[in-house]
């Protein structure tokens, strides 16, 4: 399995080193990757089975002609349209910078060509500001912390643990916006279409084994993030229990979800990044999915209501 190295792939981390993968009969390598767009180089190369893509990434790579499968989520709040916790901007000391309108002519740290840039878009353009009234700069989220004590940036968008990072540990540094309902901030479980239509036994396996992972870590985030903490360089326990309370884990595919996934299209296209819509249908397999959450009702029952979308691979 491959994984990006921040607590929004906590499930990974802990479903390797709590071992509720190897109960379900799972014996996971896991691989942990800087960036999104390494980790689906990865899967397309075969380097690993099993990946992530948030749903703006997803749409881009299936424009591109990648064949992948999503069966479920990973992370992201699936009855909810605008769950986006995970983000943030926060801001250098003595930058100016205590709210979106601030933004204007200052010079942003983040993950170009993500989740990070579509979401600093949504904030200035709901501050009436447009995307060339700021300097984008690539910013590796581990370097954020040096990125703001140097004063290579004035502010950074990120996803967690980062934003929590710089806030307690360079003192003075602002949280500008967190969330807000920007977007629907979901990240779903990948494989190729080959693995899921040959080994449906396997895909099981995982979807039962990040299912009663999800539960878990819902109920004892501090406990989780010393876990992730253990597998992500230089990340404090604390910072890392604190962060996990901001990212919500529910593994569903839901009639919200269906619902982030049109919204994406239309902000992507509206941005020139996709040509057309993507539709959901052929790129979806949620049989598998639906089995586990009548099977295993204990481990979604904490969670809110929501009907969960029948897809089906042609």
């Amino acid at each position: 399995m491959g994984a990006v190295d921040n607590v929004l792939s906590s499930l990974f981390m802990v479903g390797v080193s709590k071992g509720f993968f190897l109960k379900h009969g799972m014996d996971v390598e896991l691989k942990l990757f800087k960036s999104g767009q390494e980790l689906a180089k990865a899967l397309a190369s075969g380097d690993i089975q099993f990946g992530t893509s948030a749903v703006n990434n997803f749409q881009t790579e299936l424009q591109a002609g990648i064949r992948n499968v999503a069966f479920m989520s990973i992370m992201g709040d699936n009855a909810s349209l605008t769950a986006d916790t995970p983000l943030a901007i926060v801001a250098a000391p003595g930058s100016g910078i205590t709210k979106p309108a601030d933004l204007k002519g200052k010079t942003i740290g983040l993950s170009l060509g993500g989740t990070a840039e579509l979401y600093l878009r949504q904030v200035l353009k709901k501050a009436g500001l447009r995307a060339e009234d700021v300097k984008m700069v690539q910013v590796p989220p581990a370097n954020s912390v040096t990125a703001i004590k140097t004063k290579q940036v004035d502010a950074l968008s990120l996803w967690e643990p980062w934003q929590t990072q710089v806030l307690r540990e360079v003192p003075g540094s602002v949280e500008v916006v967190r969330g807000g309902g920007y977007l629907g901030y979901i990240i779903f479980g990948l494989t190729k279409e080959e693995t899921f239509r040959q080994r449906p036994d396997l895909v099981k396996k995982v979807v039962i084994g990040f299912a009663e992972t999800a539960a878990w870590v819902r109920q004892n985030p501090d406990e989780a993030g010393a876990v992730v903490a253990t597998w992500i360089s230089g990340l404090d326990p604390k910072i890392a229990g604190e962060a996990m309370r901001n990212v919500p884990f529910d593994i569903r595919i839901t009639n919200f979800t269906k619902e982030v996934w049109d919204s994406s299209n239309q902000m992507l296209i509206e941005q020139g990044k996709l040509n057309a819509p993507v539709p959901m249908e052929g790129h979806f397999d949620t049989t598998v999915l639906r089995e586990v959450v009548e099977e295993h009702p204990e481990w979604f029952s904490d969670l809110k209501s929501a009907e969960l979308l029948d897809l089906k691979l042609p």
